[in-house]
């Protein structure tokens, strides 16, 4: 299975829990990409999504993300079908960021979005400083797709001692499973 990780604003493919996941995966033979995309502390959305589009993405790839990577993913859905999408610390308003505003410029098209994946998961924190629960609970609803509440661990991330993410390995190794 083929899986791809994006990280999100301000972060790059070393950090969290995103070489934990690699290798993880790695290890039971999968075929894993987590790429640096450009200009992360000043992002735009046509520069990441050129960058992602360069990947080999098809229909039975996994894409893995984290905030504004989410956002990525959404934009790449509008464009791709894949297997899955596991959006971790997931919005779909701009939180009135001037770097990211270039995200946010069109409407997403939600439809699109979730006929190009055969599954979303969503895994929020209940108490995530930079993306309060209840914009998590809209876009699930605009997505209609599942979400997991995980309490207590802020924006799933390394500043929270989240260098692991053992819950996500687990949901991708058991749909690798599956296919198999």
């Amino acid at each position: 299975m083929k899986v791809i990780i994006f990280h999100g604003w301000g972060s790059t493919s070393k950090d969290n829990w995103f070489p934990w996941l690699k290798n993880k995966l790695e290890e039971k033979a999968h075929e894993v990409y987590c790429p640096d995309l450009p200009n992360t502390n000043f992002p735009s959305k046509d520069e990441w999504l050129k960058e992602a589009l360069k990947l080999p993405i098809d229909e039975n790839t996994i894409l893995v993300s984290h905030s504004l990577g989410t956002i990525l993913i959404m934009r790449l859905l509008e464009k791709l079908k894949v297997k899955s999408a596991y959006l971790v610390a997931s919005f779909d308003e701009d939180l009135e960021i001037n770097e990211l505003m270039s995200f946010f410029k069109d409407e997403f098209d939600y439809k699109t979005i979730k006929k190009n994946a055969e599954k979303i998961i969503m895994l929020s924190s209940d108490n995530d400083p930079y993306i309060p629960l209840h914009i998590a609970k809209r876009l699930q609803k605009n997505l209609d797709c599942g979400l997991i509440i995980f309490e207590g661990m802020e924006h799933l991330s390394n500043g929270t001692g989240n260098l692991q993410f053992p819950e996500l390995l687990e949901m991708i190794l058991n749909e690798s499973n599956k296919e198999k």
